[in-house]
């Protein structure tokens, strides 16, 4: 029921998206599935999620005023306006997360396929210098702690035993991993076995020239690792304590307006007044301030991820699967330090 109900949503997404870019991805991914019913479940699961998110103004805010006794209320073209908006964002942001969970995928499948890479090239030539043919050579090399690598290697010798030559299916190996370093060794050893030429030390070349790049780009790592725990602390810690405390004494100082106003008999709308910032019309409250206090820090957290994306990886995806738990942490500490802070002050006063 499911298969046929995603082969069913396949058919509104491209032709040209589905064979170029789904398919490619699944490839890189190692997966099996069909990416017609990879795609349409995906569709179909972002379609639910949209309904879902037109619906909240009738189901979520109705149920939240029911259980903290609160009166949010919206005109009907307002609401019809939030309706459509929440869906669309929920369409929208449900597709972006299948999308990032892809890529995830194929990048750990890149970086473990690189990882390991020197290990198995530094073992066939071994195997070459033991007098191995090339494809001895490489069949022999395959150990499960390779994983990936080794699954790849061993659909090629096994191509290349009847449909296409050791070379070519070397070569096909970059169709399967998203690793331009594994192409690229793959390319330069296919014409080394058509050149001629002594394959064990152009193999063992390539291996120390892969390991060095590897070590280059952990100390890469490492040297913007305090770069990383500094935006961290920042937005979990330095911002979320500031806020609360921005929010305490706002509320001091209402409380402090308001007795003076009752001292000196100031009459309620003169009280409103004079609490606000702005003006008698216009009043930042606590509450208000405590919202946008939440607003920030997950505005602050996403932006942080992205920044520790870009200077730990050079990708922004790589910072984004951190921006949920900076995010979290960061509001669920601003509302203990609000609530500390809160008591501490109260005991002085």
């Amino acid at each position: 029921m499911l298969t046929a109900i995603s082969i069913f949503f396949s058919i509104f997404i491209p032709r040209n998206i589905l064979e170029n870019k789904v398919k490619k991805w699944l490839m890189y991914a190692g997966s099996k599935d069909d990416e017609r019913i990879w795609a349409g479940t995906r569709l179909f699961l972002s379609i639910l999620t949209a309904i879902m998110g037109f619906l909240i103004p009738y189901s979520v805010i109705p149920l939240y005023n029911v259980l903290t006794n609160s009166e949010i209320y919206f005109e009907p073209q307002l609401r019809l306006i939030l309706m459509f908006v929440f869906a669309i964002l929920g369409f929208f942001a449900t597709f972006a997360l299948f999308y990032l969970h892809i890529l995830y995928v194929i990048d750990g499948r890149k970086k473990m396929v690189e990882s390991i890479l020197p290990d198995f090239l530094f073992l066939v030539g071994n195997n070459l210098r033991s007098g191995m043919t090339p494809f001895y050579a490489f069949r022999s090399a395959i150990r499960p702690e390779f994983g990936p690598l080794s699954e790849e290697i061993n659909i090629a010798t096994k191509k290349s035993l009847g449909i296409q030559s050791f070379s070519d299916a070397l070569k096909g190996l970059a169709t399967r991993i998203d690793s331009k370093i594994l192409s690229d060794t793959t390319k330069f050893f296919a014409q080394a076995l058509h050149s001629g030429g002594k394959l064990a030390q152009l193999i063992e070349t390539s291996a120390n020239d892969i390991k060095q790049t590897n070590v280059l780009k952990k100390e890469l790592v490492s040297s913007t690792r305090m770069y990383v725990l500094f935006i961290v602390f920042v937005v979990v810690v330095a911002s979320p304590m500031l806020l609360a405390v921005s929010v305490q004494f706002l509320a001091i100082l209402g409380s402090i307006q308001l007795e003076t106003a009752e001292i000196s008999g100031v009459g309620d709308a003169e009280i409103s007044g004079q609490v606000g910032l702005t003006g008698a019309a216009i009043s930042i409250t606590p509450e208000f301030m405590k919202l946008m206090g939440q607003i920030i820090i997950v505005v602050n957290g996403l932006l942080a991820s992205v920044f520790m994306g870009v200077i730990g990886g050079g990708k922004i995806r790589d910072g984004l699967k951190f921006a949920p738990v900076i995010c979290i942490i960061g509001v669920v500490l601003f509302e203990i330090l609000l609530s500390g802070i809160g008591l501490l002050i109260g005991g002085f006063i």
